[in-house]
């Protein structure tokens, strides 16, 4: 049992007025999923929570420049014991029209294309190397002729991999296969990491379809999903207990 955060689509409260409309849709939207749920749609049903809080903490929305003061933004968290102040320019959701989606993917990118960038300037200054991976899948593949450890002892014999697994910085910096990680292809990597800005592990969309993290197709559906959504719609982080 864990906690995670899931994304939470819903339609706007009929009463913006009222401070409890919007915890009472996102409950509402919510309940399919509740662990104790009575009316359990088969036998081997399971549920995905048993409590849940808005919160979203490490992933906040960053609002859209100009809508700061707006009241339809979400600066509660119900999870902390007292209230955090948030920067004008964050929430934990809102209106989907008043969100800036952009900006965290443009950091994203920004940061992706320096560290790809300061790579490539590392690694040119050594010989071509291989990625770990045709070494372990070796090692699986024949495990008593190409034993693990020697796989891992020949994938860090390279002058490249060498080179970095001796300098304490840098092993620091990069992670044990950059070559795998970073892969060939600068475009790819910078887009990818963009793609990971926004997307929390779970997603609920707005006809009560729960999806859960699932590599790069999740990714891809998740940003085009709020990237499509009507401006009006809440959009709002949630920690649920799993």
């Amino acid at each position: 049992m864990a906690k995670q955060r899931i994304t939470v689509c819903v339609p706007p409260p009929s009463d913006p007025a009222d401070p409890d409309a919007l915890h009472r849709a996102i409950g509402e939207a919510m309940a399919p999923y509740y662990y104790d749920r009575e009316d359990r749609p088969h036998p081997d049903w399971v549920g995905e929570w048993d409590y849940w809080f808005v919160s979203g903490a490490n992933c906040l929305f960053a609002v859209l420049p100009g809508h700061e003061d707006d009241p339809r933004l979400v600066r509660y968290d119900e999870w902390t014991e007292s209230s955090e102040e948030l920067p004008r320019d964050r929430c934990h959701g809102g209106p989907r029209g008043l969100l800036d989606l952009e900006t965290d993917r443009q950091a994203a990118a920004h940061e992706a294309a320096r560290w790809w960038d300061e790579w490539a300037r590392f690694a040119a200054g050594h010989p071509p190397a291989l990625p770990a991976g045709p070494y372990l899948d070796r090692a699986y593949l024949d495990p008593v002729g190409y034993p693990e450890d020697r796989a891992r002892a020949e994938y860090a014999a390279q002058p490249l991999i060498r080179a970095l697994r001796e300098d304490p910085e840098l092993r620091e910096r990069f992670p044990y296969d950059p070559i795998g990680y970073f892969g060939p292809d600068r475009e790819a990597f910078v887009a990818e990491c963009a793609a990971e800005a926004l997307p929390t592990p779970a997603l609920l969309t707005l006809d009560g379809r729960w999806v859960e993290y699932g590599g790069p197709d999740y990714r891809r559906e998740f940003n085009a999903y709020l990237d499509a959504l009507p401006p009006e719609t809440m959009v709002v982080r949630v920690l649920y207990h799993s």
